[in-house]
């Protein structure tokens, strides 16, 4: 298996999308869905999914690599 001089693997983009990508979608669908309150439409699903998304990206900078 050949592995590039950098120590950048396959594994390497995956890992910064789950880290950096799944808690900026959370924020963004949480202030979609702040906004949409403010006119009167709660969603609470959206305020929960947006924050299970920013709780995993969190959590995935916890576990480490090997």
């Amino acid at each position: 298996m050949m592995v590039d001089p950098a120590g950048m693997t396959w594994r390497t983009p995956l890992r910064l999308a789950i880290r950096f990508g799944l808690p900026i979608v959370g924020i963004v669908i949480v202030g979609r869905a702040i906004v949409a309150s403010i006119g009167g439409a709660i969603e609470r699903g959206h305020f929960a999914l947006g924050i299970l998304l920013i709780t995993l990206g969190f959590a995935s900078r916890i576990v480490r690599g090997r």
